[in-house]
């Protein structure tokens, strides 16, 4: 403590604009993410834990959520795990194209996926009454887990893939010299050094898992998880200590999750690193050609599968009375003409969410990585919190912070904005400090024996030289904060209107064709949104595939 507080007095004496920045972000950190969470956790009483633990409703919906959590991390898993050894290792015919493929899903809200699948499968679906005649039923956990699988594996792909792409081919080309079979490779070497990678994907996926919502209130039915819960106890019943309650259950296999995989990958850092060293100019070892059609074959109905998400969506909008009448209307795109507000709105906040977002991980990154402050290790850990923290529980943590009549923040815009900003900061923060990490101190040295201060520094140095990395940071989180739900959904007012919720509501009523035409053109706004920016910053950017490779 006594180090700490001499190296604020040197702060105070030699750099007083780092030391500004430093209290602004902590200030940021402490206001918005440390103090909500500790509010909520001393909202429910004991009567409200009581409650919580006895009532067989909370304890059935929080069984549902752990089967949820396992069956959809696994799923998720496996399929980008599969789709992205598809496309960087079995080098699969059309490898480019399918590369491709999944970011089309993260441009589309996640709870889109579940009034896909309604559309698709659903009682009145396109391919189960119309084509096939079936009267089936998506509604339920089989419908739930098909939705978040669907949702969240782009997430395994984006961080598997640079996994994958970051591991040295001259080792596996070792162990085959070395007589090592293409099972024994793949089991001994590639998955091994890929372990980081899996470990990182399996926490962002059941982070997200967790925190769903639009796909339990969906096509979940009377399948309830805690997500749901929490939401109808808090805006059906006005009952803050159990909705606190229920929520802080969330953040049990959350923070047990986050805690894992940060042990592991500590423990595990120096046997799994591969860069570093001299690299090597060999290809990958060939895959067998069943194992390579096998994984083609794969990636063509993986791509099917999307491609019939998206269209479906699309003909909704076009389309009379879904299941009964499919003549051609624009009647619903005529209502979409009519809400310019929500997607305004949701184009608007998500625009200066990934800003702020971007501004905040790219200090705190500069104060822990490179000007070394004091207490850094609490900065870290308050910016990498949100990671471990499910968006309803957050949403919640909110509400309760910023609804009093001295401080009072819900239903304006500046809370949704900052709420955005929350969610995605640790991706930001990783994408910027992963990118800083590779930077000479010297630099630093020569610039500050020059006269420059470490503000000057970061605005004139360290930033112009990763800007691609903030880039990737401004876009993963603009991308993400369009379609966001689990947060804002407790938010939002009359006022300030987000598409997303807006679609959310439509298709909970059965308007699917307004809820189609509504998301059709949120996604369409997305994308001529990331062209033009595109366009302005040059073709040299990658962003999403930079941050989900800084993710890993």
């Amino acid at each position: 403590m006594t180090y700490g507080i001499r190296s604020l007095g040197r702060l105070w004496r030699y750099d007083r604009g780092l030391l500004l920045a430093y209290g602004l972000v902590a200030a940021f950190l402490l206001v918005f993410v440390v103090g909500p969470l500790v509010r909520v956790a001393f909202e429910p009483t004991f009567a409200d834990w009581r409650q919580v633990f006895s009532t067989p409703r909370w304890r059935g919906a929080s069984l549902n959520t752990l089967t949820m959590l396992v069956l959809s991390t696994v799923s998720s898993l496996l399929v980008g795990t599969l789709y992205a050894y598809a496309v960087t290792r079995a080098r699969v015919p059309g490898a480019g194209f399918f590369s491709v493929v999944p970011l089309f899903l993260l441009l589309t809200p996640p709870f889109v996926a579940g009034l896909a699948f309604i559309l698709l499968l659903g009682r009145r679906g396109l391919v189960t009454y119309q084509l096939l005649g079936l009267e089936t039923s998506i509604y339920g956990w089989h419908g739930l887990w098909l939705a978040q699988t669907l949702s969240f594996f782009p997430v395994a792909y984006l961080v598997l893939r640079g996994a994958f792409a970051a591991i040295d081919p001259g080792l596996e080309q070792a162990a085959r010299g070395l007589g090592a079979s293409r099972a024994q490779v793949l089991r001994t070497v590639t998955l091994p050094l890929a372990t980081p990678g899996l470990l990182a994907a399996a926490l962002f996926i059941a982070i997200g898992v967790l925190g769903d919502f639009g796909n339990p209130m969906l096509v979940g039915g009377r399948f309830q998880v805690l997500a749901t819960a929490v939401y109808t106890q808090l805006s059906g019943w006005a009952s803050f200590g159990t909705s606190a309650a229920l929520g802080l259950l969330l953040l049990v296999p959350a923070v047990l999750l986050f805690a894992a995989q940060q042990w592991v990958q500590g423990a595990t850092r120096e046997r799994f690193a591969t860069v570093g060293g001299r690299g090597s100019s060999l290809p990958a070892p060939s895959v067998s050609p069943a194992l390579r059609w096998g994984l083609f074959a794969f990636c063509v109905l993986v791509t099917l599968f999307v491609a019939a998400s998206h269209g479906v969506v699309l003909m909704g909008a076009f389309t009379r009375l879904w299941g009964v009448d499919f003549g051609l209307t624009f009647e619903h795109v005529a209502y979409v003409l009519g809400q310019f507000g929500g997607l305004g709105n949701s184009l608007r906040f998500a625009a200066a969410a990934a800003l702020l977002c971007t501004v905040v991980a790219a200090v705190a990154a500069y104060l822990v990585q490179r000007a070394k402050v004091p207490l850094r290790r609490g900065l870290d850990l308050a910016t990498l919190l949100p990671a471990a923290i499910p968006g309803t529980l957050m949403g919640v943590a909110f509400v309760l912070a910023f609804n009093q009549p001295t401080f009072r923040l819900t239903g304006t815009a500046s809370i949704i904005v900052i709420a955005m900003a929350i969610s995605y900061l640790p991706v930001g923060y990783r994408v910027c400090a992963a990118a800083m990490d590779q930077l000479k101190a010297s630099l630093d040295e020569s610039a500050a024996n020059l006269g420059a201060s470490k503000l000057r520094i970061l605005a004139t140095i360290t930033a112009p030289l990763v800007r691609q990395a903030l880039m990737a940071a401004f876009v993963f989180s603009f991308v993400r904060a369009v379609g966001t739900l689990s947060t804002v959904i407790f938010l939002v007012s009359f006022d300030t209107p987000l598409a997303s919720v807006a679609i959310l509501n439509l298709a909970d009523q059965g308007r699917w064709g307004r809820a189609a035409a509504l998301a059709s053109a949120l996604v369409a706004v997305t994308m001529l949104s990331l062209g033009l920016l595109y366009l302005l910053t040059g073709r040299s950017l990658k962003p999403l595939a930079e941050s989900a490779h800084a993710g890993a």
